[in-house]
């Protein structure tokens, strides 16, 4: 019978208000540059972070905001995603292309219902 190795449990360090504050800053700052540039689990992987560190200290976030954001990130990332599928069928690389392809309609449809909520 075979036995998976579990990853120890590594408990998180303890932040201080203003050092969870930072965090907050950072991680919004790092999702609106995700966001530009089309990297869509960057900017939802920043986006959580700054969610689950302001509610440790209270802060709240504009819906409205947030959407807005993922907005502009899930539409570029359909295109980054498009040019990424051309430039693999063009190398020959049909399953990367086919997965490119997938990701592109995914965030195409993300994008279209993000834009119902802004």
């Amino acid at each position: 019978m075979l036995f998976g190795r579990k990853k120890p449990i590594v408990p998180e360090p303890e932040l201080t208000r203003e050092e969870m504050n930072e965090l907050v800053e950072e991680s919004i700052k790092f999702a609106k540059i995700y966001a530009i540039d089309g990297s869509v689990s960057g900017m939802e992987m920043a986006l959580q972070d700054a969610i689950k560190y302001g509610r440790k200290i209270g802060r709240s976030f504009d819906s409205t905001e947030i959407a807005k954001m993922k907005l502009i990130g899930y539409e570029r990332g359909e295109k980054v995603m498009r040019e990424r599928e051309e430039e693999f069928r063009k190398a020959g690389k049909l399953n990367e292309a086919q997965n490119a392809l997938q990701l592109a309609e995914s965030y195409g449809n993300e994008a279209r219902l993000l834009k119902m909520t802004v």
